[in-house]
């Protein structure tokens, strides 16, 4: 038993460092990662987003342009995306779900 106790001693310290470490760093650090992922996710789809809209007034203002929008034709432009907007806005507003009456009741 003397040489034997020290010995599980230091497996049972050993065993509670890394249950300990289990549930703390190692959660915290995947959690890290992934907050990390999403950032750099939602930076490039808002950096490619932004380039989309810009190369879409481009273009509709060249075609306005073209059509013989003259002097309008970026007013006309913003018109049109802004359009183009509400109307999708418009089709996800009739398409969201009713609020339940049953929560607003005292």
């Amino acid at each position: 038993m003397g040489d034997d106790f020290p010995t599980r001693i230091a497996d049972l310290l050993e065993a509670v460092a890394t249950k300990i470490r289990a549930m703390t760093v190692d959660r915290i650090a995947r959690l890290i990662t992934f907050v990390t992922l999403g950032l750099v996710a939602l930076m490039l789809v808002s950096t490619a987003f932004v380039f989309l809209l810009v190369g879409l007034f481009r273009i509709i203002g060249e075609l306005v342009h073209k059509a013989g929008g003259g002097d309008w034709s970026m007013e006309i432009t913003y018109a049109v995306v802004g359009g183009v907007f509400l109307g999708i806005g418009a089709l996800l507003w009739r398409k969201r779900t009713p609020p339940s009456t049953g929560d607003l009741t005292p």
